[in-house]
């Protein structure tokens, strides 16, 4: 079965390079990948692995020529670069995707920062603890005196009772 999108020589491709061979412009020219279909998976593969998808990556991760890819096939590399991002990113939001480094660096900048804030409210909140701690044995110190002399006036007027025996009974 031969297709003229370019899948059957991409897949034979594949198959070299599953069998070991590295993967270069003479391969996939062999097998007659055609560059059209070799810009859409370069730009996909880039996008799908968090990589910034500009013209020239694109191009060397196809892997193609500069010049003639960009003489022949100037309005389809703008195309993959601007529009193929998206598609991937809608694909992979399908599947519940895991999140991009550049999401997973923002989460961790967010959470730095909320370490941060966190640490510095514990350390006002123990200096504050620590400033009520010394106010209130100063505090003490201070009114211990008056306290001690009140108490021992007030024993000294306080009578202490104690049961008596009823004896009117007898």
């Amino acid at each position: 079965m031969n297709n003229d999108d370019g899948i059957d020589a991409l897949i034979r491709a594949a198959r070299r390079l599953a069998e070991g061979e590295p993967l270069t412009g003479d391969l996939l020219t062999e097998e007659k990948v055609p560059t059209r279909l070799r810009l859409v998976l370069a730009a996909t593969a880039l996008t799908a692995a968090d990589l910034p998808a500009s013209k020239r990556a694109i191009v060397d991760a196809a892997p193609a020529a500069w010049s003639a890819t960009y003489r022949n096939h100037a309005e389809l590399l703008e195309d993959v670069k601007t529009l193929l991002p998206v598609l991937v990113a809608s694909q992979l939001e399908l599947l519940g995707a895991m999140p991009t480094s550049s999401d997973l660096r923002l989460q961790l900048d967010q959470a730095n920062a909320s370490v941060v804030r966190e640490r510095k409210r514990v350390e006002d909140l123990e200096e504050e603890l620590r400033q009520l701690r010394q106010y209130a044995l100063e505090l003490h110190r201070k009114t211990k005196p008056e306290y001690d002399a009140m108490m021992a006036e007030r024993r000294k007027k306080v009578r202490h009772l104690r049961p008596v025996d009823d004896d009117t009974d007898g």
